[in-house]
C-alpha cells in the first residue's frame, strides 16, 4: 500500500492521546486555520473532507478560529453546506482577475466578488446559528503609523514593526493588538501569553462580513476596515500580522485537542516571522495540537513542485490563464488528501500516520 499523501504532526499530549486512543471527531474541541492566501488551495480537499464527512459525527460544540484566509475558509466550512461554501470560496479565489492592475480598488472589487459567492446574509445567519460550531476570527487593531493608509506613514509603521519584532515578539505590543471577533453564544477563553494585548469583541449578523474582510485586509494591498458595526472605532487589518499561523499557546485557553489542517509542517507565529525560521513554534507550544499536513512528496507532485502563493499573480501577469490552470490543478488534486484522510479514519489507523512534533 502506498503511503498516504498527508501526515499528522502532534504535540506531546496530542501524540499520547492518538497512540492510546486513536482519533475520532468526538475528540476535537477546536479547529484552527492559518493565514497564507493562495497556499490554502493546497489543502482545500482536506478541509472539505474534514467538515463535510468527518466532523459531522461529532456531538460536542467545536470552536473555529482563523486569521486571513484561515478566517475566510472557516466561515465557509462552518456553514450547513460546507462542501458548497468551500468550493465557492476556492473557485472565487482562483478566478480573481487583475487585468486592470493590482490596486486597492481592484483588489477590493475582486475580494467582494469572492465573499458574495459564499457569505451573503443567509450564510452569515446560518453560520451564527450553527449548533455544532462557534465561529471566531482574528484581526489586528493597529496604532500609530500603522493606522494610516497613505503609503509613506504605513511603510514607516511596517518597517518599525519589522525591527521591533527582531528584538522580540512582545515589542509589537502598542503597534498591534490582537482582536478576536467571537460568536457571542460561546466566546472562547483567551489570555495573552506573548505580550500582545488581546481583546474579545462580539460577532453579529450585522458585522460578521466586515470582520471577515478585516481579517484578510493586507496592508498596502487593501484599505483597513475602520467602521465595523457594534465595535469600538479603530483601524482593523489582517489578523495574520499578529497571528500568521496562530499558535494556540500564545492566547488560546480552551481545553481539549485542536485540529489544525495546514499547508506547511510548521507554524510561524507572526507575519514578521516569515524570514525567521528560528521563530517556528516549539512542540511545547503545540502540546494539544494535531496538525494535518501534506507530505513533501505530495507537495513535489504539484505544478512546478511547489505550493501556490500570492506572488503567482505577478509571476503570471502576462499569462493569467496559466495561473488559473495551475491553481485549479492544485485545488482538484487536493481532493486526494481528503480521500486519504477518510480512508485512514475508516481504518482507524491513526498511529501509522502520526509523528510527534
Amino acid at each position: 500500500m502506498a503511503p498516504p499523501p498527508f501526515e499528522l504532526l502532534a504535540g506531546p499530549s496530542a501524540y499520547r492521546h492518538i497512540l492510546q486512543n486513536g482519533l475520532s471527531p468526538q475528540d476535537i474541541r477546536s479547529v484552527f486555520g492559518a493565514s497564507g492566501a493562495a497556499k490554502w488551495l493546497t489543502i482545500y480537499g482536506l478541509d472539505r473532507a474534514i467538515f463535510e464527512q468527518w466532523l459531522p459525527a461529532a456531538e460536542q460544540q467545536i470552536h473555529l478560529f482563523g486569521t486571513s484566509i484561515g478566517a475566510w475558509k472557516l466561515a465557509a466550512a462552518g456553514q450547513s453546506q460546507p462542501g458548497w461554501a468551500l468550493n465557492e470560496l476556492a473557485e472565487g479565489y482562483i478566478e480573481q482577475n487583475y487585468a486592470d492592475g493590482i490596486t486597492q480598488p481592484v483588489v477590493h472589487r475582486e475580494l467582494m466578488k469572492i465573499l458574495n459567492r459564499f457569505l451573503m446574509q443567509p450564510q452569515v445567519d446560518d453560520l451564527l446559528s450553527q449548533s455544532r460550531f462557534n465561529y471566531h476570527c482574528g484581526v489586528a487593531r493597529c496604532h500609530g503609523a500603522l493606522s494610516q493608509d497613505t503609503a509613506w506613514p504605513l511603510l514607516r509603521g511596517m518597517s518599525s514593526a519589522f525591527v521591533r519584532n527582531l528584538r522580540g515578539r512582545q515589542r509589537l505590543n502598542g503597534q498591534f493588538e490582537r482582536v478576536i471577533f467571537a460568536d457571542p453564544r460561546r466566546a472562547p477563553s483567551v489570555a495573552s501569553a506573548d505580550g500582545i494585548s488581546t481583546e474579545v469583541l462580539s460577532l453579529s449578523s450585522s458585522n460578521l462580513r466586515d470582520a471577515v474582510i478585516a481579517s484578510g485586509s493586507i496592508p498596502y494591498v487593501m484599505a483597513a476596515k475602520t467602521a465595523i458595526a457594534q465595535v469600538p472605532p479603530g483601524v482593523y487589518r489582517d489578523g495574520g500580522l499578529v497571528d500568521y499561523h496562530p499558535v494556540p499557546a500564545n492566547f488560546w485557553r480552551e481545553p481539549g485537542l485542536i485540529l489544525y489542517p495546514h499547508f506547511y509542517r510548521w507554524l510561524l507565529p507572526g507575519w514578521y516571522d516569515k524570514y525567521l525560521p528560528s521563530r517556528r513554534a516549539s512542540a511545547a507550544a503545540l502540546d494539544n495540537v494535531i496538525m494535518v499536513a501534506p507530505t513533501p512528496a505530495y507537495v513535489a507532485s504539484l505544478p512546478a513542485g511547489r505550493i501556490p502563493d500570492r506572488k503567482d499573480f505577478q509571476r503570471f501577469k502576462d499569462n493569467d490563464a496559466e495561473r488559473v490552470r495551475r491553481w485549479r490543478i492544485v485545488k482538484e488534486q487536493s481532493l486526494q488528501l481528503g480521500e486519504a484522510f477518510m480512508q485512514v479514519a475508516q481504518r482507524g489507523d491513526w498511529a501509522a500516520v502520526t509523528r510527534s512534533l
